[in-house]
């Protein structure tokens, strides 16, 4: 990475402007520790946690162990295109970027890379790359965030290789803008549709919602995730759920 002037770059104000306070967190895969150096003061500039690693195994441990927003991943760091997270199949829905000399932007075209970064590397282009990663990165972060409210499931179908019953002793334990946890007394099958109507706090409605089993566990406990829709109750939630969110996530929401 080039070197340039990190005050001349990023000053408190407009870090606060940027983004609220240590929301988001970073990985960086670099191969050698001058650039984790930089890098690192670009990142926590801009109030975003940052998780160093120098070996694919190394970044991999520190994905599965902890939430990333961000990776930054540079392709000359040995192995580093069979990093899981880079991989399609992954379940990560983060923001990538990738950093690699001009003649091999194209080598990565095959895996999940959002942003292709030229090397050699500026402050002022990780700053850019930064930026242009920020929206995506704040809209899942949002969207996915589980919020604990008391919800109540009143009515709810399960559709599964051509069989259809209805759930009973069903509790929501949290829900987001892309799907919901529930706990159930009876097994429910990865894989089976969902239909459901939930009352959410403060409401004297009920709202439509459908989905997918996505997982499941032994303890009741399933993951379904909401058919994408932009009808109007999904709005409608989406909605509600933002008026909940933390206040350092209330705050991406309104400026994202």
């Amino acid at each position: 990475m080039r070197s340039s002037n990190l005050a001349r770059n990023i000053t408190p104000r407009r870090t606060k402007l940027f983004a609220p306070w240590n929301v988001f967190s970073a990985l960086l895969l670099l191969p050698d520790q001058h650039s984790h150096g930089m890098m690192k003061r670009v990142f926590e500039g801009f109030g975003i946690n940052v998780h160093s690693a120098s070996s694919v195994a190394e970044a991999d441990q520190v994905a599965r162990s902890t939430r990333i927003d961000l990776a930054i991943c540079d392709f000359d760091v040995p192995r580093a295109d069979q990093l899981p997270l880079l991989q399609p199949s992954t379940h990560w829905r983060g923001v990538t970027v990738g950093l690699m000399p001009s003649a091999r932007l194209d080598q990565s075209s095959h895996k999940r890379v959002q942003l292709r970064v030229p090397k050699p590397v500026s402050v002022d282009m990780l700053v850019r790359s930064l930026k242009a990663s920020y929206t995506s990165m704040a809209a899942q972060r949002i969207a996915t965030y589980r919020h604990t409210v008391p919800v109540k499931l009143v009515a709810g179908t399960l559709n599964h290789r051509g069989w259809q019953r209805t759930l009973h002793q069903v509790n929501v334990i949290n829900l987001s803008q892309t799907g919901l946890c529930l706990n159930s007394a009876e097994p429910i099958p990865h894989g089976a549709s969902v239909t459901m109507s939930l009352v959410l706090p403060e409401s004297s409605y009920s709202l439509h919602a459908s989905g997918n089993v996505v997982w499941t566990h032994t303890s009741g406990r399933a993951g379904v995730a909401f058919e994408r829709s932009a009808c109007p109750e999904m709005k409608k939630l989406q909605e509600r759920l933002n008026a909940w969110l933390p206040r350092e996530l209330g705050m991406v929401a309104r400026f994202s």
